[in-house]
């Protein structure tokens, strides 16, 4: 016999026939592949749905000197490294060996666009979704999960060296973004104090939407401002916001003015809005969506490949 509050809790996490339909926005809405390495075919298939930004958790092994991708440590599979599950695809990608949306000339008519000038107040929201010479750039962020990060970091930076030799790599230098076609945006356990001091890098910080006004200090206690040369992406847990409803029921009359809140907030720092953790299951994941498109938000954070198509119209 299935008692009443279990059947209440099915209630919740089995979809309905009269789930609410996707609004239309009159603007590129952004998507992210969350835990990307557990499509059927990471990044490639996430690509072919439309999405430009890809999610790579990663467990560091010394003594392979490999980044494994898993969500947690048990279900690492030592086939699946960052290289064969996230970096070799984007380089075949980028090479234009994979699909004709992007061309061997992508990534030059990315960079020699006269419209693609170094500038110390970037625009990231135009970048994310227009882009350069017509071509939309591709983001990879990247979650240490392995509780090691300053040291990992490192060897991380190491493995990227297929795009940073193409010149293909968004630069903070000279006191200014130079844009290019493929942005690296650490999140998680990335040592932001590692980040931060310098003055010449090739990839930014997930800073934390809604605590912009804070900044990151270095274990010496020295401290630098969250800005947007620093933060291209900004993220919270959307479970996390007050009134969230745990993204299992649809949000309240009280949610919206939170949320639009921490979006208004990180738009002044001329960065970008991801809430991650929407239940994928959930019947009011849809609501949840609408809602932070209808206070402004840029990033659909997602498990779901139809939710790209269900917002841009795009099969």
């Amino acid at each position: 016999m299935i008692v009443p509050s279990v059947c209440a809790a099915l209630a919740l996490i089995v979809p309905s026939a009269m789930a609410t339909d996707p609004i239309k926005p009159n603007r590129t809405i952004l998507f992210h592949s969350h835990n990307d390495y557990l499509q059927p075919r990471p990044v490639y298939h996430a690509f072919d749905h439309g999405f430009r930004s890809f999610e790579s958790d990663l467990w560091w092994n010394k003594d392979a000197k490999k980044f494994y991708v898993a969500h947690t440590i048990i279900e690492i599979d030592h086939s699946k490294t960052f290289q064969t599950e996230t970096l070799d695809r984007v380089v075949k990608i980028m090479e234009g060996n994979y699909s004709s949306e992007y061309s061997k000339n992508a990534p030059n008519k990315f960079l020699n666009d006269p419209s693609n000038q170094p500038t110390d107040d970037p625009d990231w929201y135009k970048y994310y979704s227009k882009g350069f010479g017509g071509v939309r750039p591709i983001q990879l962020l990247l979650e240490i999960k392995s509780n090691d990060g300053e040291t990992s970091w490192p060897h991380l930076m190491e493995q990227l060296e297929p795009l940073r030799k193409r010149g293909w790599l968004t630069k903070w230098e000279n006191g200014k973004i130079h844009y290019g076609p493929v942005i690296l945006v650490g999140t998680g356990g990335t040592p932001s104090y590692e980040i931060a001091p310098k003055h010449s890098r090739d990839y930014f910080f997930d800073c934390p939407a809604g605590s912009l006004n804070g900044s990151v200090e270095t274990p010496s206690g020295s401290k630098f401002p969250f800005n947007s040369t620093l933060c291209p992406m900004s993220s919270t847990s959307y479970v996390s916001v007050p009134h969230s409803n745990l993204g299992l029921l649809p949000p309240p009359r009280k949610a919206p003015a939170q949320f639009h809140r921490d979006i208004v907030e990180t738009h002044h720092y001329n960065s970008t809005t991801r809430f991650y953790g929407v239940v994928p299951f959930a019947p009011a994941r849809i609501d949840d969506f609408n809602m932070l498109i209808q206070q402004g938000s840029d990033w659909i954070n997602t498990d779901v490949m139809s939710d790209q198509a269900a917002y841009n119209g795009r099969s």
